[in-house]
């Protein structure tokens, strides 16, 4: 049932991509990645309900469900379809490699609610990150067409202003979560040195000194357009090599 789920999963989410590129104006089109979110739901209690604990694989599939979520829904008043075209596609592949399981992955447990409420706001906080970077990206792409007159090549995607402020909701929202991360971090888990958290720590707390950089920044002197997105992509990657770096490096490489 678990491999079933997940594998309609996929294939809802690939065809929810291809809609998107090929019909991004139909009330269809949100239809079907409906469809696809509900089968990414479906799959994802399955897997929590039927495993014992959780591994890196299952926590990057929870945060392709909550970041794609996001999109869905802010796609119903921005034109976000080019987004949602690449996402679902994405979130196909995290989905796939939950079903073939490719790796002998060390599986975490956790019988601490505390421990568990860390994880899904940490889950939370990458989902919204991985969002506004998407967003970042889209608007980086179409400031530059503007700026070199590339008219003619223009993106479908909303005005700039529209996008740079949807990308600072999603950072907002994701540093009060990364906040509320870390604070939970440090006082639910004991010893970060034991469970090899350091290297997680750092990374994770040189991204919060970025994005507050960042969020400070834009409230002092404005700062916007090509910084804002290249502090949004540092900030991201230091956040995801601290997490999923060091779990490659620990479970697949090491192990």
């Amino acid at each position: 049932m678990i491999q079933l789920s997940l594998w309609l999963a996929c294939l809802a989410s690939i065809i929810a991509g291809a809609t998107y590129f090929a019909r991004p104006q139909s009330r269809f089109t949100q239809h079907i990645g409906a469809l696809a979110l509900a089968t990414h739901t479906f799959s994802l209690i399955q897997l929590l309900l039927n495993k014992d604990g959780f591994n890196f694989l299952t926590i990057g599939l929870l945060i392709a469900f909550i970041g794609n979520s996001l999109l869905w829904f802010s796609n119903r008043d921005k034109d976000l379809s080019l987004l949602l075209g690449v996402a679902f596609p994405l979130g196909a592949i995290i989905i796939a490699l939950n079903a073939i399981e490719p790796w002998d992955l060390m599986q975490l447990h956790s019988n601490s609610w505390g421990t568990s409420a860390h994880i899904l706001i940490a889950s939370a906080a990458y989902s919204l990150f991985t969002a506004a970077c998407g967003v970042g990206i889209l608007l980086a792409i179409q400031e530059y067409q503007l700026k070199h007159h590339k008219l003619k090549q223009l993106l479908r995607v909303p005005p700039l202003q529209v996008l740079e402020q949807l990308m600072f909701e999603f950072i907002w929202a994701a540093f009060v979560l990364l906040t509320i991360t870390i604070a939970t971090g440090f006082y639910f888990i004991e010893d970060m040195f034991a469970q090899h958290l350091a290297h997680k720590t750092f990374f994770t707390i040189m991204s919060w000194f970025v994005f507050a950089g960042l969020l400070l920044g834009r409230h002092i002197v404005g700062w916007r357009g090509q910084l804002a997105v290249k502090l949004t992509l540092s900030g991201f990657f230091l956040l995801m090599l601290g997490y999923f770096g060091s779990r490659i490096a620990l479970q697949i490489l090491l192990h």
